[in-house]
């Protein structure tokens, strides 16, 4: 289990974890927060799907992200479903999760196609499934067990 070492500075914007949740489920997109091997941050944006306690999303078999999943399977994601900037008041309203986690690389076939099918209903509702099996062996699906999730708005 990830525990956060500092509680929230500004409890009057912190949202319940229901409503944190469903702005993941919400949100079309999202930032993947990993940590290279030798240290440094890595930030990179990737559509998603949350779906049963999950953020899945995919990629190609190779690059940064996963080298340092496989490295570390600690991540972070962030997600904003409203931003607008206000400045007469010198403020911003925005409504935005944060969700910490271990990612892992889905290896079952099956559940790989399972969860691109969910994806793919997800971000193109009604477009037909557009991987035959050859497709879906070619795609890599990543999937974040989300540990702790928090909200925060300013409206």
């Amino acid at each position: 289990m990830i525990q956060l070492h500092r509680e929230m500075r500004r409890k009057d914007r912190q949202l319940d974890p229901a409503r944190a949740e469903s702005i993941l489920e919400d949100a079309e997109f999202g930032y993947l927060a990993t940590t290279c091997p030798d240290g440094t941050p890595y930030v990179v944006p990737v559509n998603h799907v949350y779906t049963g306690g999950y953020i899945v999303f995919h990629c190609a078999h190779e690059g940064q992200k996963l080298d340092n999943i496989r490295s570390n399977p600690s991540v972070c994601y962030a997600v904003t479903t409203r931003n607008r900037l206000i400045p007469e008041r010198f403020t911003t309203e925005y409504e935005s999760a944060l969700a910490f986690g271990k990612a892992e690389i889905v290896t079952d076939f099956e559940l790989k196609k399972s969860l691109l099918h969910a994806l793919m209903a997800r971000l193109g509702p009604g477009v037909p499934f557009p991987c035959d099996d050859a497709g879906v062996e070619r795609t890599t699906v990543v999937r974040i067990k989300v540990d702790v999730v928090t909200g925060k708005a300013n409206d």
